[in-house]
């Protein structure tokens, strides 16, 4: 796909992720509150996490055999996107004509999920062939604070909302919140139709099976990344859907107090994201997520502590970090480790798991709640903060080591022409790279032949993959650009002799 034009959707791409953003922040942190404005218990609070992550783990399933039968991705998620913002208007209605029948509130939700579970490997797939491989750190990067500052003030804004119109018309707040995020969504599915969808993959799709996939877990650096998200978002929902439970019913914090703590977060997460992108780019991926899995544990522990409504504040900062860097990592894996034309089917196959694990996990963490005896000191809720942490922990401890890199990782060999030449990805192989540091370029490609002593022809010939040798010789030859080139050559004797050469010129 042309340069211009892929600039051009990786723009709108930023446009509906600002989009979605307004009618996450909106309503994402405050359906919690909404149940329980309609006197929802713990256990149906439990199941507004559970039911609608569970239908949507299975629907997910067919995503991959959409996309076969439709083909084009980008009209699948307008589709979906335009189906997930009329949801919204039942769901408004639900405290004005069935006020009784609270569990209506489960189903839209639920459906809504479903919608949102088909398009998550779809829209991924899309945005992971438009974001070119080695920019994708930095991209996501901003794409996700751009979200981030989006849905702090969207956040903010329901929550003065609320605020504002509770004491005297409990529902009338969440009824303009759930009407903004009908247009927001509305308008996210027009900035999708204005994204490209790149031309098939050449390389054919492998048509496996989800026991094939379980088969395969083992085996591959992708099963050994899903088997540890299951686990660890097993253990982290153990907790997640109570802290707002336990914020508004246990510490009788206002609308506002909630929204300022959540606002905390968010905050958190948006200053760290460019960071957390730039270090994937710099150190790879799993060095952030290493980091951000033994960072997260944390957090449930932090809430034991101390109930003040300042602290938790400090609290969730330390979240908004943490949590920025697991998200931004754990998605940049899938890029890396998955090739393109599987991605659909991997990533349908990994959040069928991941949803499963979160429906046991809320289910879980309810019954633990409501069956803690009388004799523990602590709440049940804080209870199972203690677990989810101690679990969490764990799961990483155990897990993290057996995953391998799958990013670029760059090695400096300081030659006074090249500003670096080599990089390692494991999961490609070695690149050849020249990044050019001089304006008189020529001049200095004739320098540079002087530590490339090779033969060009039996380089060529000796290659399994002549196209990218004679690619890199040309290269050599004829031009260096400013910018970054990338060359991959399999023939690794190869480069460790040409490594040699260029060490002894130094030298």
């Amino acid at each position: 796909m042309p340069e211009d034009k892929t600039k051009k959707s990786l723009k709108y791409s930023i446009y509906d992720g600002i989009s979605f953003a307004v009618m996450d922040g909106m309503t994402a942190s405050f359906l919690t509150p909404f149940a329980i404005a309609l006197n929802a218990s713990v256990n149906m609070i439990a199941a507004l996490t559970y039911v609608p992550q569970l239908l949507g783990a299975v629907f997910q399933l067919f995503t991959s055999k959409l996309v076969e039968i439709l083909k084009d991705r980008r009209n699948i998620l307008v589709a979906s996107s335009f189906m997930h913002a009329v949801l919204w208007i039942p769901l408004l209605i639900i405290p004005y004509a069935t006020p009784g029948q609270k569990y209506l509130l489960i189903v839209y939700v639920s459906l809504q999920t479903i919608l949102v579970q088909l398009m998550q490997p779809i829209g991924n797939s899309l945005l992971g062939d438009l974001v070119p491989k080695y920019e994708r750190g930095r991209f996501f990067g901003l794409r996700n604070k751009a979200v981030g500052a989006t849905s702090f003030i969207s956040a903010l804004a329901a929550g003065l909302t609320l605020n504002f119109f509770s004491p005297k018309h409990p529902f009338l707040g969440f009824t303009i919140l759930f009407v903004i995020a009908f247009l927001a969504r509305a308008l996210s599915g027009a900035f999708k139709s204005m994204i490209q969808d790149p031309l098939p993959n050449p390389e054919p799709a492998e048509k496996f099976s989800l026991v094939d996939f379980v088969k395969r877990m083992d085996k591959t650096n992708y099963g050994h990344f899903v088997i540890y998200i299951v686990l660890f978002k097993f253990a982290t929902y153990l907790a997640a859907p109570f802290f707002a439970v336990y914020m508004l019913k246990n510490l009788g914090f206002t609308y506002l107090q909630f929204t300022i703590i959540i606002a905390a977060e968010l905050i958190a997460s948006f200053i760290a994201m460019g960071i957390w992108g730039r270090l994937i780019d710099e150190r790879g991926t799993k060095f952030v997520l290493y980091t951000s899995g033994m960072l997260t544990p944390l957090i449930p522990f932090l809430w034991l502590f101390s109930s003040n409504f300042y602290y938790l504040i400090l609290v969730e900062l330390f979240a908004g970090l943490a949590w920025a860097g697991f998200n931004l990592s754990s998605s940049n894996f899938i890029f890396d480790v998955v090739k393109p034309e599987n991605r659909v089917r991997c990533i349908s196959y990994y959040k069928f798991f991941e949803g499963i694990a979160i429906v046991i996990g809320a289910a879980f963490g309810g019954v633990i709640i409501s069956h803690v005896p009388s004799w523990v000191l602590l709440n049940g809720i804080l209870v199972v903060f203690m677990i989810s942490g101690i679990l969490r922990f764990a799961i990483s401890a155990a897990l993290l080591p057996t995953l391998k890199e799958a990013r670029l990782i760059e090695v400096n060999v300081e030659h006074s022409f090249f500003k670096r030449y080599l990089t390692i990805r494991p999961s490609e192989g070695l690149v050849f790279e020249v990044i050019g540091k001089y304006k008189k370029i020529k001049e200095k490609v004739r320098e540079a032949g002087k530590y490339l002593k090779f033969d060009k022809k039996k380089l060529v010939e000796s290659n399994e993959n002549k196209e990218y040798s004679r690619r890199l010789v040309k290269f050599i030859d004829k031009n260096i650009s400013p910018r970054k080139e990338q060359h991959d050559l399999t023939d690794m004797h190869e480069i460790e002799r040409i490594t040699e050469e260029i060490e002894k010129g130094k030298r």
